[in-house]
């Protein structure tokens, strides 16, 4: 069964959070939500987030067996080319963008573990694109 988790930054700290994602609004237009976590210390904490931040859990590893999230960015080699591929959540499916193009994206589909690494994200790092 695939692991559904997100991550977002927490409004207090600005430290990346991982865990379920929950509306933590009395509206559910308003637009506040939470991580629920589990901490070896505390036991099950909750932290609101920025929620432009969110993003979730590709089920997808790189090439060190790190986790992939929606917003990552990722260093790719191929044909003797190197490239910076942005992870977002598109028509319904997680897709590539070639270096944060809309117009050039292909679904995540491919073993990533075998030619992707994690370099950055699009929210602490996204002077790593050239966007077009």
């Amino acid at each position: 069964m695939r692991q559904i988790r997100f991550r977002a930054k927490a409004l207090k700290g600005r430290r990346w959070v991982y865990g379920d994602l929950l509306h933590a609004g009395t509206d559910p237009a308003d637009g506040e939500f939470e991580i629920m976590y589990w901490d070896d210390e505390s036991g099950w904490m909750q932290e609101r987030i920025d929620p432009a931040t969110i993003g979730q859990l590709t089920s997808l590893r790189d090439i060190n067996g790190k986790d992939i999230y929606e917003g990552d960015i990722l260093d790719v080699s191929y044909a003797d080319e190197e490239s910076r591929l942005e992870v977002r959540f598109v028509r319904g499916v997680f897709a590539f963008l070639w270096d944060g193009d809309l117009d050039d994206e292909f679904p995540c589909n491919a073993p990533t573990h075998e030619w992707a690494k994690v370099v950055g994200n699009i929210y602490d790092d996204p002077k790593l694109l050239k966007r077009h």
